[in-house]
């Protein structure tokens, strides 16, 4: 990996970091995927950051687990899968009292999105891929 990657991956790490750390103390920001997706970049980058996350005492065993091993216990599945469906649900209630929609015109053709179609598919997406994880 030549320098100027290896740099961007830490500037990402250290950002990505950060922003998982505000999430474990504001309540909307989830914090583990993004101290994930630190932990991806400082593993192509900065070791020594790597281990720091990996051997924390509160949030590096399930993150050293679902990087190395692709695992999630059931008790976080449960929790995730409720965190998304409940948000999604939310979303789909102030959306029916908004009626909030996007319009785009492709090529010709004039299409609406529903807020609540974008939402349920991308909780959909993130179901399935926390289902699609080993268990702990």
């Amino acid at each position: 990996m030549d320098l100027i990657t290896k740099k961007l991956y830490f500037i990402l790490g250290f950002t990505f970091f950060i922003i998982g750390l505000l999430g474990y103390y504001l309540p909307i920001l989830p914090g583990t995927i993004f101290l994930i997706i630190s932990a991806y970049f400082f593993m192509h980058s900065s070791q020594k950051f790597y281990n720091k996350i990996v051997n924390n005492p509160y949030y590096g065993r399930t993150i050293k687990l679902y990087i190395e091993d692709n695992i999630i216990s059931v008790k976080s599945k449960v929790i995730i899968l409720l965190s998304i469906w409940i948000a999604t649900f939310i979303t789909i209630s102030v959306n029916i009292l908004t009626n909030f929609s996007f319009n785009f015109n492709i090529l010709g053709l004039d299409l609406t999105i529903n807020v609540k179609t974008i939402a349920v598919l991308i909780s959909a997406v993130g179901s399935i891929f926390v289902l699609r994880t080993k268990n702990n």
